[in-house]
């Protein structure tokens, strides 16, 4: 699927790592897209990751880093800014601070799902179709939901 690398950053993407999957939904009428905004902003994808269709990946400042051997699913979000204040008044000065996101390795992020800023995720975590995580997410668990909660351990 045609990969969209945008933004004034860096962006550093190890080995093996694919963008976009054929006959998944959305591969012919989408996009990935990936934007390191501004000068100080970074994003590290580690190796042998697979992104489904349609994800968007955005570090406004600071960084978002993905580990190794992660699996993420179609509609993913991936961002560490809220890109404007909530003030009314404000909201048009992009003033917003950003957190960094830090995801572990085999990390299985089902699809439509949207991971905010300063969220951490740890090794061999889930996090299941549809959820909204704002909160870290443990080693070996499973979240889900809005906001995404604990559900279980994985156990292997």
């Amino acid at each position: 699927q045609p990969t969209l690398f945008l933004g004034k950053g860096k962006i550093k993407i190890g080995y093996n790592t694919s963008f976009g999957f054929y006959p998944s939904p959305s591969y012919y009428n989408g996009y990935c897209y990936i934007e390191a905004r501004c000068a100080d902003a970074t994003i590290y994808i580690g190796n042998n990751n697979h992104f489904n269709n349609n994800f968007c990946i955005i570090a406004e400042h600071g960084k978002i880093k993905i580990g190794d051997n992660c699996l993420i699913g179609t509609n993913v979000s991936i961002i560490n800014s809220d890109f404007h204040p909530i003030s009314i008044k404000a909201r048009h000065s992009c003033t917003q601070k950003s957190k960094d996101v830090v995801i572990g390795n085999n990390v299985f992020i089902g699809s439509n799902v949207s991971i905010c800023k300063g969220v951490r995720i740890g090794d061999n975590a889930v996090i299941a179709n549809g959820s909204i995580v704002f909160d870290d997410v443990e080693t070996n668990t499973i979240v889900k939901g809005n906001p995404a909660i604990f559900y279980k351990e994985i156990y292997e």
